[in-house]
């Protein structure tokens, strides 16, 4: 773990993981919105995306013009976006092979709600280096 801390209150993680359930069998996806912090980050608001990936049920692809319209209504004001978020279906709140081999921004935050309905999800956080490998970030 590298020390850094995203702050996520309870009210955005349950948006996060009511996402995951409601989309169950197949990965939800959104993205994350924030301001830096001197130990991390803080996230202000999570914004839920369409998944366009073409099997929605092993892979996620926000759709590119919902990161487009944030990120310019951000323009301006102290928040940028700081991450995304997916869901691994009956997975592990972990990065997969997939998640390193299209991670293309380093520095980037992945939140993973993992699980299923009927046991419940988890969250991890992980943070996108520069060749595809991830950092655990603590969620306190």
């Amino acid at each position: 773990m590298s020390g850094r801390v995203l702050h996520l209150d309870d009210v955005l993680a349950a948006k996060i993981l009511l996402a995951a359930a409601r989309s169950h069998p197949h990965e939800c996806c959104g993205l994350i919105e924030g301001v830096d912090t001197e130990d991390g980050w803080r996230a202000t608001a999570v914004h839920e995306a369409a998944n366009v990936a073409e099997d929605a049920s092993r892979r996620f692809l926000i759709d590119p013009q919902a990161q487009f319209d944030l990120m310019r209504g951000l323009r301006g004001t102290e928040h940028r976006l700081i991450g995304c978020y997916h869901s691994h279906p009956d997975g592990e709140a972990k990065p997969s092979a997939t998640d390193g081999a299209h991670a293309y921004e380093a520095g980037f935050l992945y939140v993973i709600a993992a699980g299923s309905p009927g046991i419940g999800f988890t969250l991890g956080c992980f943070l996108s280096g520069e060749a595809g490998d991830f950092v655990e970030i603590a969620l306190p």
